[in-house]
Protein backbone atom coordinates (compact mmCIF):
# COMPACT_ATOMS: atom_id res chain seq x y z
CA UNK A 1 0.00 0.00 0.00
CA UNK A 2 1.23 3.15 -1.01
CA UNK A 3 1.68 6.44 0.96
CA UNK A 4 -1.31 8.24 -0.77
CA UNK A 5 -3.22 4.89 0.21
CA UNK A 6 -2.42 5.18 3.16
CA UNK A 7 -3.06 8.09 4.28
CA UNK A 8 -6.39 7.97 3.20
CA UNK A 9 -7.34 4.94 4.88
CA UNK A 10 -6.39 6.60 7.88
CA UNK A 11 -7.82 10.13 7.16
CA UNK A 12 -11.64 7.64 6.46
CA UNK A 13 -10.91 5.56 10.25
CA UNK A 14 -10.54 9.02 12.21
CA UNK A 15 -13.31 10.79 10.04
CA UNK A 16 -15.53 7.39 10.81
CA UNK A 17 -14.30 7.90 14.54
CA UNK A 18 -15.97 11.29 14.54
CA UNK A 19 -19.02 10.35 13.03
CA UNK A 20 -19.11 7.51 15.85
CA UNK A 21 -18.80 10.03 18.36
CA UNK A 22 -21.59 12.49 16.93
CA UNK A 23 -24.18 9.16 17.09
CA UNK A 24 -22.92 8.16 20.24
CA UNK A 25 -23.35 11.36 21.94
CA UNK A 26 -26.84 11.99 20.20
CA UNK A 27 -27.96 8.65 22.18
CA UNK A 28 -25.96 10.20 25.05
CA UNK A 29 -27.97 12.98 25.20
CA UNK A 30 -31.14 11.75 24.43
CA UNK A 31 -30.59 8.77 27.35
CA UNK A 32 -29.00 10.84 30.21
CA UNK A 33 -32.08 11.64 32.13
CA UNK A 34 -32.75 7.83 32.90
CA UNK A 35 -29.22 7.16 34.52
CA UNK A 36 -29.06 6.43 37.74
CA UNK A 37 -26.69 7.55 40.01
CA UNK A 38 -25.45 5.43 43.49
CA UNK A 39 -23.38 7.14 45.15
CA UNK A 40 -23.91 5.80 49.42
CA UNK A 41 -25.64 8.31 50.72
CA UNK A 42 -26.76 10.53 48.11
CA UNK A 43 -30.03 12.17 48.32
CA UNK A 44 -32.09 13.97 45.71
CA UNK A 45 -33.53 11.26 43.07
CA UNK A 46 -36.27 13.45 42.71
CA UNK A 47 -37.57 16.90 43.84
CA UNK A 48 -40.09 14.90 45.23
CA UNK A 49 -37.56 13.43 47.82
CA UNK A 50 -36.38 17.08 48.39
CA UNK A 51 -39.26 18.42 49.11
CA UNK A 52 -40.67 16.22 51.63
CA UNK A 53 -36.90 16.78 53.68
CA UNK A 54 -37.17 20.74 53.66
CA UNK A 55 -40.43 20.57 55.15
CA UNK A 56 -39.04 18.21 58.10
CA UNK A 57 -35.25 19.85 58.30
CA UNK A 58 -35.19 23.05 57.19
CA UNK A 59 -34.46 25.28 60.70
CA UNK A 60 -36.69 28.54 59.37
CA UNK A 61 -39.44 26.68 58.97
CA UNK A 62 -39.18 25.14 62.24
CA UNK A 63 -38.58 28.45 64.16
CA UNK A 64 -42.28 29.65 62.01
CA UNK A 65 -44.00 26.73 63.36
CA UNK A 66 -43.31 27.91 66.72
CA UNK A 67 -44.13 31.46 65.93
CA UNK A 68 -47.61 30.17 64.72
CA UNK A 69 -47.91 27.94 68.18
CA UNK A 70 -46.71 30.84 70.23
CA UNK A 71 -49.86 32.63 68.19
CA UNK A 72 -52.33 30.13 68.79
CA UNK A 73 -51.52 30.04 72.81
CA UNK A 74 -52.16 34.10 72.73
CA UNK A 75 -55.47 33.21 71.97
CA UNK A 76 -56.40 31.05 74.81
CA UNK A 77 -56.27 34.06 77.34
CA UNK A 78 -57.16 37.02 75.21
CA UNK A 79 -60.16 37.06 76.49
CA UNK A 80 -60.10 36.72 79.83
CA UNK A 81 -60.78 38.77 82.46
CA UNK A 82 -58.97 41.37 84.45
CA UNK A 83 -57.33 40.26 87.42
CA UNK A 84 -59.23 40.70 90.57
CA UNK A 85 -57.94 43.37 93.21
CA UNK A 86 -57.75 41.99 96.89
CA UNK A 87 -58.02 45.59 99.05
CA UNK A 88 -57.98 45.89 102.68
CA UNK A 89 -58.72 48.51 104.58
CA UNK A 90 -58.08 50.32 108.24
CA UNK A 91 -60.84 52.48 109.38
CA UNK A 92 -60.71 54.96 112.74
CA UNK A 93 -57.04 54.36 113.95
CA UNK A 94 -56.24 55.94 117.04
CA UNK A 95 -53.33 57.23 119.06
CA UNK A 96 -52.24 56.45 121.86
CA UNK A 97 -49.64 58.64 123.88
CA UNK A 98 -47.14 58.61 121.99
CA UNK A 99 -49.09 59.83 118.97
CA UNK A 100 -48.68 56.40 117.27
CA UNK A 101 -51.29 54.41 116.01
CA UNK A 102 -52.63 52.24 118.55
CA UNK A 103 -56.13 50.76 118.07
CA UNK A 104 -58.27 50.35 114.49
CA UNK A 105 -61.69 50.19 114.97
CA UNK A 106 -62.77 48.48 111.87
CA UNK A 107 -60.53 46.25 108.96
CA UNK A 108 -62.46 45.57 105.55
CA UNK A 109 -61.45 43.22 103.34
CA UNK A 110 -62.74 43.47 99.81
CA UNK A 111 -62.21 41.96 96.62
CA UNK A 112 -62.95 43.67 93.41
CA UNK A 113 -63.57 42.62 89.95
CA UNK A 114 -63.50 45.01 86.68
CA UNK A 115 -65.96 43.83 83.46
CA UNK A 116 -65.43 44.94 80.25
CA UNK A 117 -68.53 45.24 78.54
CA UNK A 118 -69.69 46.05 74.58
CA UNK A 119 -68.32 43.05 73.34
CA UNK A 120 -64.71 44.62 73.91
CA UNK A 121 -63.54 40.41 74.84
CA UNK A 122 -64.86 39.22 72.27
CA UNK A 123 -63.17 41.56 70.24
CA UNK A 124 -59.77 41.38 71.97
CA UNK A 125 -60.34 37.39 71.37
CA UNK A 126 -60.45 38.48 66.98
CA UNK A 127 -58.13 39.92 67.09
CA UNK A 128 -55.82 37.42 68.39
CA UNK A 129 -57.20 34.94 66.32
CA UNK A 130 -56.46 37.51 63.27
CA UNK A 131 -52.86 37.36 64.70
CA UNK A 132 -52.77 33.63 64.94
CA UNK A 133 -53.81 33.44 61.09
CA UNK A 134 -51.65 35.92 60.00
CA UNK A 135 -48.39 33.99 61.65
CA UNK A 136 -49.73 31.05 59.77
CA UNK A 137 -49.99 32.87 56.47
CA UNK A 138 -46.62 34.01 57.15
CA UNK A 139 -45.48 30.40 57.80
CA UNK A 140 -47.50 29.03 54.77
CA UNK A 141 -45.89 31.83 52.67
CA UNK A 142 -42.31 30.60 53.98
CA UNK A 143 -43.09 26.80 53.52
CA UNK A 144 -44.16 28.20 49.73
CA UNK A 145 -40.58 30.34 49.09
CA UNK A 146 -38.38 27.84 50.41
CA UNK A 147 -40.21 24.82 48.20
CA UNK A 148 -39.57 27.24 45.27
CA UNK A 149 -36.06 27.53 45.99
CA UNK A 150 -35.60 24.06 46.35
CA UNK A 151 -37.68 23.34 43.12
CA UNK A 152 -35.62 26.42 41.45
CA UNK A 153 -32.15 25.28 42.80
CA UNK A 154 -32.50 21.48 41.73
CA UNK A 155 -33.32 22.77 38.08
CA UNK A 156 -30.91 24.88 37.94
CA UNK A 157 -28.34 21.64 39.25
CA UNK A 158 -30.04 19.81 36.26
CA UNK A 159 -29.38 21.98 34.04
CA UNK A 160 -25.47 22.14 35.35
CA UNK A 161 -25.44 18.20 35.09
CA UNK A 162 -26.81 18.31 31.25
CA UNK A 163 -24.28 20.95 30.80
CA UNK A 164 -21.29 19.06 31.81
CA UNK A 165 -22.59 16.25 29.91
CA UNK A 166 -22.63 18.23 26.54
CA UNK A 167 -19.25 19.45 27.17
CA UNK A 168 -17.77 16.46 27.33
CA UNK A 169 -19.53 15.14 24.58
CA UNK A 170 -17.93 18.48 22.70
CA UNK A 171 -14.72 17.55 24.21
CA UNK A 172 -14.37 13.70 22.98
CA UNK A 173 -15.39 15.22 19.37
CA UNK A 174 -12.98 18.10 19.70
CA UNK A 175 -10.13 15.98 21.21
CA UNK A 176 -10.35 13.38 18.31
CA UNK A 177 -10.33 16.42 15.48
CA UNK A 178 -7.61 17.81 17.06
CA UNK A 179 -5.45 15.01 16.43
CA UNK A 180 -7.13 14.52 12.94
CA UNK A 181 -6.05 18.30 11.94
CA UNK A 182 -2.74 17.84 13.78
CA UNK A 183 -2.47 14.50 11.38
CA UNK A 184 -3.05 16.26 8.11
CA UNK A 185 -1.43 19.49 8.73
CA UNK A 186 2.34 16.92 8.91
CA UNK A 187 1.06 15.76 5.44
CA UNK A 188 0.71 19.06 4.50
CA UNK A 189 -3.30 18.52 4.21
CA UNK A 190 -4.73 21.38 6.52
CA UNK A 191 -3.12 24.25 7.43
CA UNK A 192 -1.87 25.88 10.60
CA UNK A 193 -5.06 28.10 11.43
CA UNK A 194 -7.06 25.06 11.36
CA UNK A 195 -4.58 23.10 14.06
CA UNK A 196 -4.79 26.40 15.66
CA UNK A 197 -8.70 27.08 15.62
CA UNK A 198 -9.08 22.99 17.02
CA UNK A 199 -6.94 23.12 20.17
CA UNK A 200 -8.58 26.80 21.05
CA UNK A 201 -12.18 25.62 20.80
CA UNK A 202 -10.45 22.49 22.73
CA UNK A 203 -8.98 24.29 25.44
CA UNK A 204 -12.50 26.42 25.64
CA UNK A 205 -14.64 23.23 26.08
CA UNK A 206 -11.78 22.72 28.88
CA UNK A 207 -12.12 25.95 30.85
CA UNK A 208 -16.03 25.34 30.56
CA UNK A 209 -15.51 22.16 32.31
CA UNK A 210 -13.67 23.45 35.52
CA UNK A 211 -16.35 26.27 35.52
CA UNK A 212 -19.33 23.98 35.30
CA UNK A 213 -17.83 21.67 38.29
CA UNK A 214 -17.55 24.42 40.18
CA UNK A 215 -20.74 25.55 39.64
CA UNK A 216 -22.34 22.41 40.22
CA UNK A 217 -20.64 22.24 43.96
CA UNK A 218 -22.06 25.90 44.66
CA UNK A 219 -25.60 24.58 43.64
CA UNK A 220 -24.78 21.32 45.95
CA UNK A 221 -23.70 23.31 48.79
CA UNK A 222 -26.71 25.12 48.38
CA UNK A 223 -29.28 22.56 48.64
CA UNK A 224 -27.30 21.13 51.28
CA UNK A 225 -27.86 24.43 53.34
CA UNK A 226 -31.72 24.53 52.49
CA UNK A 227 -31.80 21.25 53.95
CA UNK A 228 -29.93 22.28 57.05
CA UNK A 229 -27.54 19.57 55.92
CA UNK A 230 -23.58 20.06 55.87
CA UNK A 231 -22.46 21.89 52.40
CA UNK A 232 -20.78 18.79 51.17
CA UNK A 233 -22.88 15.82 51.90
CA UNK A 234 -23.56 13.53 49.08
CA UNK A 235 -26.17 14.39 46.29
CA UNK A 236 -26.82 12.71 43.38
CA UNK A 237 -25.00 13.98 40.57
CA UNK A 238 -27.71 12.73 37.65
CA UNK A 239 -31.16 14.45 38.68
CA UNK A 240 -34.34 13.50 37.33
CA UNK A 241 -36.59 16.60 36.42
CA UNK A 242 -40.14 17.11 37.28
CA UNK A 243 -42.54 16.14 34.39
CA UNK A 244 -43.98 19.53 33.22
CA UNK A 245 -48.27 19.31 33.49
CA UNK A 246 -49.99 18.99 29.91
CA UNK A 247 -51.24 22.67 28.68
CA UNK A 248 -54.65 22.23 29.70
CA UNK A 249 -53.83 22.16 33.52
CA UNK A 250 -52.70 25.31 32.73
CA UNK A 251 -54.99 27.31 32.25
CA UNK A 252 -54.83 30.76 33.60
CA UNK A 253 -58.94 31.10 33.90
CA UNK A 254 -58.72 27.46 36.11
CA UNK A 255 -55.31 28.60 38.58
CA UNK A 256 -56.36 32.12 38.98
CA UNK A 257 -59.48 31.44 41.47
CA UNK A 258 -57.01 28.50 43.06
CA UNK A 259 -54.47 31.53 43.42
CA UNK A 260 -57.17 33.64 45.28
CA UNK A 261 -57.81 31.77 47.82
CA UNK A 262 -55.19 29.80 48.83
CA UNK A 263 -52.39 32.13 48.23
CA UNK A 264 -50.34 32.20 51.37
CA UNK A 265 -49.13 36.06 50.88
CA UNK A 266 -52.83 37.14 50.37
CA UNK A 267 -53.84 34.88 53.18
CA UNK A 268 -51.61 36.99 55.48
CA UNK A 269 -52.86 40.44 54.41
CA UNK A 270 -56.27 39.06 54.87
CA UNK A 271 -56.00 38.19 58.54
CA UNK A 272 -53.79 41.39 58.33
CA UNK A 273 -57.20 43.33 57.49
CA UNK A 274 -59.25 41.29 59.74
CA UNK A 275 -57.11 42.34 62.72
CA UNK A 276 -56.92 45.98 61.77
CA UNK A 277 -61.20 45.79 61.33
CA UNK A 278 -61.44 44.25 64.75
CA UNK A 279 -58.69 47.01 66.78
CA UNK A 280 -61.20 49.95 65.03
CA UNK A 281 -64.09 47.96 66.54
CA UNK A 282 -62.24 47.63 69.62
CA UNK A 283 -61.61 51.44 69.50
CA UNK A 284 -64.71 52.63 68.91
CA UNK A 285 -66.17 50.99 72.13
CA UNK A 286 -63.57 52.34 74.40
CA UNK A 287 -65.68 55.50 74.65
CA UNK A 288 -68.28 53.53 75.96
CA UNK A 289 -67.06 53.08 79.85
CA UNK A 290 -66.70 49.70 82.13
CA UNK A 291 -67.69 47.92 85.09
CA UNK A 292 -66.31 47.12 88.63
CA UNK A 293 -67.98 45.10 91.82
CA UNK A 294 -66.80 44.15 94.34
CA UNK A 295 -67.76 42.57 97.63
CA UNK A 296 -66.64 42.44 101.33
CA UNK A 297 -66.43 41.87 104.78
CA UNK A 298 -65.97 44.44 107.83
CA UNK A 299 -64.58 43.60 111.05
CA UNK A 300 -65.77 45.88 113.81
CA UNK A 301 -64.19 45.88 117.36
CA UNK A 302 -66.71 44.44 119.99
CA UNK A 303 -69.48 43.93 116.85
CA UNK A 304 -70.75 41.77 114.63
CA UNK A 305 -68.65 41.40 111.29
CA UNK A 306 -70.68 43.13 108.42
CA UNK A 307 -70.66 43.04 104.62
CA UNK A 308 -70.11 45.31 102.17
CA UNK A 309 -70.99 45.72 98.19
CA UNK A 310 -69.65 47.95 95.54
CA UNK A 311 -70.43 48.86 91.98
CA UNK A 312 -67.94 51.23 90.11
CA UNK A 313 -67.71 52.31 86.79
CA UNK A 314 -64.97 53.84 84.12
CA UNK A 315 -65.87 57.52 83.17
CA UNK A 316 -63.64 57.77 79.14
CA UNK A 317 -62.68 61.43 79.69
CA UNK A 318 -59.46 61.06 77.62
CA UNK A 319 -60.84 62.18 74.17
CA UNK A 320 -57.76 63.14 72.92
CA UNK A 321 -56.32 59.80 73.33
CA UNK A 322 -59.31 58.08 72.31
CA UNK A 323 -59.98 59.74 69.10
CA UNK A 324 -56.08 59.21 68.31
CA UNK A 325 -56.34 55.92 68.87
CA UNK A 326 -59.41 55.74 66.76
CA UNK A 327 -57.84 58.00 63.86
CA UNK A 328 -55.11 55.51 64.25
CA UNK A 329 -56.91 52.39 63.72
CA UNK A 330 -59.19 53.59 61.09
CA UNK A 331 -55.86 54.43 59.39
CA UNK A 332 -54.35 50.68 59.86
CA UNK A 333 -57.66 49.81 58.38
CA UNK A 334 -57.40 51.11 55.30
CA UNK A 335 -53.98 50.48 54.54
CA UNK A 336 -54.29 46.77 54.96
CA UNK A 337 -57.52 47.34 52.78
CA UNK A 338 -54.91 48.95 50.23
CA UNK A 339 -52.37 46.89 50.81
CA UNK A 340 -54.58 43.12 50.37
CA UNK A 341 -55.73 44.96 46.72
CA UNK A 342 -52.06 45.97 45.66
CA UNK A 343 -51.05 42.12 46.19
CA UNK A 344 -53.65 40.48 44.67
CA UNK A 345 -53.16 42.75 41.82
CA UNK A 346 -49.47 42.23 41.54
CA UNK A 347 -49.87 38.42 42.10
CA UNK A 348 -52.33 37.51 39.36
CA UNK A 349 -50.33 39.49 37.13
CA UNK A 350 -47.04 37.57 38.22
CA UNK A 351 -49.18 34.04 37.57
CA UNK A 352 -50.19 35.72 33.70
CA UNK A 353 -46.71 36.58 33.43
CA UNK A 354 -45.56 32.42 34.30
CA UNK A 355 -47.80 31.25 32.63
CA UNK A 356 -46.98 32.75 29.40
CA UNK A 357 -43.13 32.38 30.09
CA UNK A 358 -43.69 28.38 30.34
CA UNK A 359 -45.67 28.27 27.43
CA UNK A 360 -43.27 30.08 25.22
CA UNK A 361 -39.87 27.98 26.94
CA UNK A 362 -42.33 24.73 26.21
CA UNK A 363 -42.07 25.80 22.42
CA UNK A 364 -38.40 26.74 22.64
CA UNK A 365 -37.55 23.49 23.87
CA UNK A 366 -40.38 21.45 21.48
CA UNK A 367 -38.38 23.56 18.27
CA UNK A 368 -34.99 22.43 19.40
CA UNK A 369 -35.32 19.04 20.21
CA UNK A 370 -37.85 18.52 16.86
CA UNK A 371 -36.15 20.85 14.33
CA UNK A 372 -32.72 22.83 15.48
CA UNK A 373 -30.95 19.57 17.20
CA UNK A 374 -31.63 17.00 14.51
CA UNK A 375 -30.11 19.49 12.13
CA UNK A 376 -27.61 20.48 13.86
CA UNK A 377 -26.31 16.91 14.28
CA UNK A 378 -26.74 16.20 10.36
CA UNK A 379 -25.05 19.45 9.21
CA UNK A 380 -22.14 18.16 11.98
CA UNK A 381 -22.10 14.66 10.54
CA UNK A 382 -21.72 16.39 6.67
CA UNK A 383 -19.11 18.55 7.93
CA UNK A 384 -17.14 15.44 9.35
CA UNK A 385 -17.85 13.27 6.08
CA UNK A 386 -16.63 16.21 4.05
CA UNK A 387 -13.30 16.97 6.01
CA UNK A 388 -12.64 13.38 5.53
CA UNK A 389 -13.10 12.94 2.26
CA UNK A 390 -10.54 15.95 1.99
CA UNK A 391 -13.64 18.50 0.60
CA UNK A 392 -13.79 20.50 3.53
CA UNK A 393 -11.74 22.18 6.37
CA UNK A 394 -11.82 21.65 10.02
CA UNK A 395 -13.33 25.15 10.74
CA UNK A 396 -16.58 24.05 8.72
CA UNK A 397 -16.42 21.16 11.24
CA UNK A 398 -15.86 23.63 14.45
CA UNK A 399 -18.70 25.88 12.89
CA UNK A 400 -20.77 22.80 13.22
CA UNK A 401 -19.97 22.01 16.48
CA UNK A 402 -20.59 25.72 18.14
CA UNK A 403 -24.04 25.28 16.52
CA UNK A 404 -24.76 21.84 17.66
CA UNK A 405 -23.42 23.72 21.00
CA UNK A 406 -25.94 26.85 20.94
CA UNK A 407 -29.28 24.68 19.98
CA UNK A 408 -28.19 22.01 22.94
CA UNK A 409 -27.87 25.33 25.21
CA UNK A 410 -30.95 27.08 24.47
CA UNK A 411 -32.62 23.91 24.82
CA UNK A 412 -31.41 23.18 28.28
CA UNK A 413 -32.16 26.62 29.50
CA UNK A 414 -35.77 26.70 28.01
CA UNK A 415 -36.04 23.24 30.35
CA UNK A 416 -34.83 25.11 33.18
CA UNK A 417 -36.74 27.79 32.17
CA UNK A 418 -40.27 25.53 32.65
CA UNK A 419 -38.78 24.18 35.83
CA UNK A 420 -38.68 27.63 37.24
CA UNK A 421 -41.71 28.73 36.37
CA UNK A 422 -43.70 25.79 36.97
CA UNK A 423 -41.84 26.34 40.51
CA UNK A 424 -43.52 30.06 40.33
CA UNK A 425 -46.76 28.89 39.71
CA UNK A 426 -47.25 26.34 42.64
CA UNK A 427 -45.49 29.19 45.01
CA UNK A 428 -48.42 31.46 43.76
CA UNK A 429 -51.15 29.19 44.20
CA UNK A 430 -50.05 27.68 47.37
CA UNK A 431 -49.85 23.82 46.21
CA UNK A 432 -48.50 21.33 43.84
CA UNK A 433 -50.70 21.19 40.19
Amino acid sequence: MNKSSHGKAGKMVVGGMLVALVLLGQLHAGESHHATHSEEGAIGASVEELLALVRTMNPELAAMALEAEAAAARVEGSDALPDPKLQVTFEDISKNSSGLPSRVSATKLIVQQEFPLWGKRRLKRQVAEADHHKAQGEQAALTAELLGKVKTVYAEYHQIHLSMEQNEELISILRTLVRVTQARYAQGAALQNEVTAAELERGGLTAERVRLGNERKKLKARLNALLNRAPEAPIVEQPRLRTIPATSALDFGQLMPRLLETNPQLAKDRATLTAAQSNRELASREWFPDVGVGMGIVKRQNETDSFEAMVEMSIPLQWEARRARENETVAMERASQSRLEAERTRLVAELQEALLALESARGVEQISKESLLPQARMALQSALRNYENGAGESLQVLDAVQRLKKYRIEQIKAQYEQQMRLADIERLIGGEL
